[in-house]
């Protein structure tokens, strides 16, 4: 879609990119052809050493062709009129390849396609984070689903791929996994076997660069017109996080620094108070995972920020709530919601009632030391608590599972979407 003349006549307007999140003027931004012709004939492509840094690091020994780009700055054809960018920007530029006119802009950091709801405003942005094995992609993949097919339509608030490449990744990486492949009953694939399987721990970064690109989503909502806001979410490595945490500072660090929004999932099971429980029955892997330091986890994550305490909003969910909500209190919300007590409505606010009945649980379990420096180092916090599964759960991963029943994912990331202004 070709920029309006007021976004061009505001060449110096700082942009963010929703994929990198680098900030530059709107006058800085490259040019490519999108046209059939040159995406699909590889005689017609350039190489794209930014492209080539994004996907695989700057020590990449393969270089990736893209499509003809340029910097408009640079491209010689333009004469003089290079030089005025920061002035206007050109609304399009022909392709020496085609000869097609293109308007398709490019991030010149990473050569992601910036849509024009990117370049008209800010966008807003999500990170995921947390030890391994606590289920932040199922999470992730489980919230997504609730808000496209109840969350969001209950609300006015939809969330819309920002193009076809997320769409298909989501679907593939993520909501295949968790709901099976094809829609001819639950988990069912197309030769009749069982596809839906519990997620596999997202690849390190020394393996798969891949995780450095959030998915990216249009913020539709009910009444509202004009441009519609971005929302990014990340999915951060558990393993990077515990064991390869200078790797993932230094390829990573900036989706946390510039978040808008952090959400740091909680496995109660990796805490010896409730591990220890004889009401609790652990997996053979829960059995075996150390103890979890959440204290440490969250001086790491202070350590992204130059300054504290941080101003960034920070969600705790404690996950797997249908495992250790029932040892609750009976008559407490956290005990109600997990054990499904029927037909009671719930008086008062129910994230106020979860964020106290976590903090207390938290007590109890002997972790005064987190609550207190989480206290200083991130003040604009809340505590929630959810299950992605719910009974769906099973305790052999390997085996055949049902489809997600979850229990309050949607609480935090609505939260998160209200600290941001992207919903009242």
């Amino acid at each position: 879609m070709p920029l309006d003349l007021l976004t061009r006549l505001d060449p110096l307007r700082r942009v963010q990119c929703p994929f990198c999140f680098e900030r530059f003027a709107a006058f800085e931004l490259h040019v490519k052809c999108d046209g059939p012709g040159c995406e699909s004939d590889f005689s017609r492509q350039v190489e794209d050493p930014i492209l080539t840094r994004t996907f695989f690091g700057s020590g990449a020994d393969s270089m990736i062709r893209s499509p003809w780009w340029v910097d408009p700055r640079r491209d010689q054809r333009r004469g003089v009129r290079r030089h005025l960018d920061w002035l206007v920007l050109p609304g399009s530029l022909d392709c020496p390849n085609c000869g097609r006119e293109t308007d398709c802009r490019l991030c010149p950091r990473c050569h992601q396609r910036m849509p024009e709801a990117a370049i008209a405003r800010r966008p807003g942005h999500i990170t995921v984070f947390g030890p391994q094995s606590v289920g932040k992609t199922t999470y992730m993949t489980v919230v997504l689903n609730e808000f496209d097919q109840h969350v969001g339509p209950e609300r006015g608030l939809l969330l819309e791929p920002i193009d076809e490449e997320v769409r298909r990744r989501y679907r593939q990486e993520y909501r295949d996994v968790t709901y099976g492949s094809a829609l001819q009953g639950v988990g069912v694939g197309h030769w009749g076997e069982v596809t839906r399987q519990a997620h596999m721990p997202t690849p390190p970064l020394e393996v798969n660069r891949r995780v450095l690109q959030p998915l990216v989503y249009k913020v539709k909502r009910r009444g509202k017109t004009g441009s519609e806001p971005l929302l990014s979410f990340s999915d951060m490595a558990g393993e990077d996080w515990e064991m390869n945490f200078s790797v993932l500072r230094r390829e990573a660090g900036h989706l946390i620094r510039r978040a808008k929004g952090l959400l740091l999932l909680i496995d109660p099971m990796r805490l010896p108070q409730v591990a220890s429980d004889p009401r609790m029955r652990l997996s053979p892997k829960e059995a075996i995972a150390p103890p979890a330091d959440y204290r440490e986890d969250l001086s790491k994550l202070a350590g992204f920020f130059d300054r504290v305490p941080v101003r960034v909003p920070l969600a705790i969910c404690l996950n797997k709530l249908d495992r250790w909500g029932p040892l609750m209190a009976p008559g407490t919300t956290l005990h109600e919601v997990a054990t499904g007590v029927p037909g009671k409505p719930i008086e008062g606010d129910l994230d106020v009632l979860v964020h106290e009945e976590v903090r207390a649980a938290m007590r109890r379990w002997d972790q005064l030391s987190f609550l207190e420096h989480l206290g200083i180092d991130f003040p604009r916090h809340r505590f929630f608590a959810c299950s992605a599964l719910g009974d769906a759960a099973q305790e052999d991963e390997e085996a055949p599972q049902p489809l997600p029943t979850p229990l309050l994912v949607e609480r935090p990331l609505l939260w998160l979407l209200r600290q941001q202004g992207l919903l009242r």
